[in-house]
């Protein structure tokens, strides 16, 4: 096997890191870029403090300089906490850091797999969703940062014939996140630990799917391994397993044992009552399913959870 050189931009976020782990496994050459130091984080530090993992310390709206025979482009803020105070960095990041990616691979003629987001659908109830339909019902400034990187993605993949996919990610979740991690999942796991209240928006109706981030991080993998003639502008990938927010934090309270309460507050604006990938593409051209039960998952995540209060505990008292 002739090893090969790998970037992962973002690679210090919830996909990036299982995504970097599993090519250092496999037996890549990684190297992780992000802006975030990579002692904060649990899964990777150890990788890169032997030498298996290499790091840089980069903002992608700035140019990188650097030789690579592929490249994961997943730099992005993907929390809530990040959208509306900072929205002309997102679209810097989204929309500059794909055109300086994008411009790094065609230096290297390395194939890229671009992170882009279901939230490109819209707040849209025509479910489920899929790749050639696009909706314009109540688009974030996120969303459309991502419809504009998309649209970077088919120029250089149409003008330069570069090999260069998008995959449409939608609510992902497992190890890796920090604890002020604003998604749903991690939101309410640690809000589980702590025995706070768990706080739905809504009477905890509205459907999601949630796929495990490691059944993601394998489809990247096989999005990237296509040949050229078969690779798709772009795909869906997600779960196809609905359910309902009051159940998903029903099955958290069980599965941590702990003493909180669901509570209910007034419900957000523009919040859609069932949001679902249409799968069909990534089921033929990938051959993959995700595997991951939403149960083994959030028993994963928990155990996670669990640890990361634990070391942060732990770096508290060696402070004080």
């Amino acid at each position: 096997k002739v090893m090969k050189r790998i970037v992962v931009l973002g690679g210090l976020g919830l996909i990036g890191s299982h995504l970097c782990r599993r090519l250092v496994e496999s037996g890549e050459e990684v190297i992780c870029v992000d802006i975030r130091d990579i002692e904060e984080s649990m899964m990777l530090f150890p990788y890169y403090r032997e030498g298996r993992l290499g790091y840089i310390n980069h903002n992608v709206i700035s140019p990188l300089s650097i030789e690579c025979d592929q490249l994961y482009n997943l730099a992005s803020p993907a929390t809530f906490k990040h959208f509306d105070g900072h929205l002309v960095s997102m679209l810097r990041t989204n929309i500059v850091g794909s055109l300086n990616s994008l411009d790094l691979a065609l230096r290297n003629r390395a194939s890229v797999v671009y992170a882009s987001s279901g939230d490109v659908y819209g707040y849209a109830t025509h479910t489920p969703c899929v790749e050639n339909e696009l909706y314009s019902d109540n688009i974030t400034t996120y969303a459309e940062s991502k419809r504009a990187a998309e649209a970077v993605c088919y120029a250089y993949r149409k003008e330069y014939d570069m090999q260069c996919s998008v995959a449409r990610i939608f609510s992902t979740y497992g190890s890796g996140s920090r604890a002020d991690d604003s998604r749903v999942v991690m939101r309410m796991i640690f809000d589980a630990l702590s025995n706070r209240d768990i706080v739905i928006c809504g009477n905890g109706e509205q459907v999601r799917t949630f796929c495990w981030v490691g059944d993601v991080v394998d489809a990247l993998i096989r999005l990237m391994s296509l040949p050229s003639h078969l690779s798709p502008h772009t795909i869906n990938i997600g779960s196809s397993r609905e359910v309902s927010i009051r159940h998903l934090a029903e099955m958290i309270i069980s599965l941590t044992s702990c003493r909180s309460r669901i509570v209910y507050s007034p419900p957000r604006r523009q919040d859609p009552r069932r949001i679902t990938p249409d799968l069909s593409l990534a089921y033929r051209l990938l051959d993959w399913p995700p595997t991951t039960s939403l149960s083994h998952g959030l028993q994963e995540t928990i155990e996670y959870a669990r640890q990361y209060i634990a070391q942060l505990s732990s770096k508290r008292a060696v402070q004080i």
